[in-house]
């Protein structure tokens, strides 16, 4: 992109720190993806995804602040935040009833209130430099820690849900939640650890993309809901839940990223991107809704 859009500032440095930039960002919207993808798997939909995540940001440099020898607790503490904030997501909308879509919207409303609350309006710490230098350290000049890591959690989650049982009941409780109850499965609290999952795992991205960025701004990742759930779409997933395209999943993420790349080139402004992506996901939608498996 830069060769055909700017060629008089094209140099292999600077390519190196375009592409860098370009995967460390994938990196954080497969963090999202991966979470919404669990979730979307079990025919649910996570709104509170990104708000998760840049609330367990703000958590990370308020605890470290700087120093590495807290590392474990800001580890532990954005785990154990985002699996309780998706598991109360999980108890709503599993066995209270409440359409996703409005409790997950709620619920990120109230974390987007909450990080001015205990951050004091913006974040004052930052991450220590050695977690920052290992995040943002390229492999052959181009390959940052973040992508690295990101790739190698997927690896693991797709493992997870491939090689257990659990995998399994979510694919059937997604396709069909009356069926796999006849079968025995609890499909309510597969639904439930759908969402809990989903929370850990937006949790933890709040971890990684603090320690890559290391100072932050309140919602700082709230943006990365709605494109979690167009790279999941996009990369072939049902919607409507019981189908999930793991590999897909990864090639909507960089998809999606090359596009708003590229859109950020050709010096794009931020509502017509927005525009633009709704209007991808729109489509999307209706073209996967004619599918007779879905209008059934």
């Amino acid at each position: 992109i830069m060769m055909v859009i700017r060629p008089g500032d094209f140099t292999f440095a600077a390519l190196g720190t375009a592409v860098a930039a370009v995967l460390a960002n994938t990196a954080m919207l497969l963090f999202a993806s991966a979470g919404q993808m669990v979730v979307i798997t079990s025919g649910g939909i996570d709104l509170s995804t990104g708000a998760i995540m840049s609330t367990t940001a703000c958590l990370t440099v308020e605890i470290m602040n700087g120093n590495n020898d807290r590392l474990l607790p800001a580890i532990l503490v954005c785990l154990v935040f985002g699996f309780f904030v998706g598991t109360l997501n999980g108890i709503g909308v599993a066995y209270i009833k409440i359409p996703a879509l409005i409790l997950t919207l709620c619920m990120s409303n109230v974390l987007t209130k909450f990080q001015p609350i205990f951050t004091g309006a913006y974040p004052r710490g930052t991450v220590s430099q050695q977690l920052g230098d290992a995040f943002s350290f390229r492999f052959l000049g181009f390959l940052p820690g973040i992508f690295i890591c990101s790739i190698l959690f997927y690896i693991l989650l797709v493992l997870f849900l491939t090689r257990l049982q659990y995998g399994a009941r979510l694919n059937m409780v997604g396709t069909n939640p009356t069926a796999s109850v006849l079968t025995g499965i609890r499909a309510k609290r597969v639904t439930m650890l759908a969402y809990s999952f989903g929370g850990l795992i937006a949790g933890l991205g709040g971890f990684v993309g603090a320690g890559y960025f290391r100072q932050l701004q309140i919602a700082t990742f709230d943006g990365y809901t709605m494109q979690s759930i167009a790279a999941v779409v996009i990369g072939g997933s049902m919607i409507a839940g019981g189908k999930s395209s793991y590999f897909g999943t990864l090639t909507g993420t960089i998809m999606l990223m090359t596009l708003s790349l590229f859109l950020s080139t050709i010096n794009t402004d931020v509502p017509f991107r927005n525009i633009i992506m709704g209007a991808m996901l729109i489509t999307l939608l209706i073209i996967y809704n004619r599918k007779p498996g879905i209008r059934q």
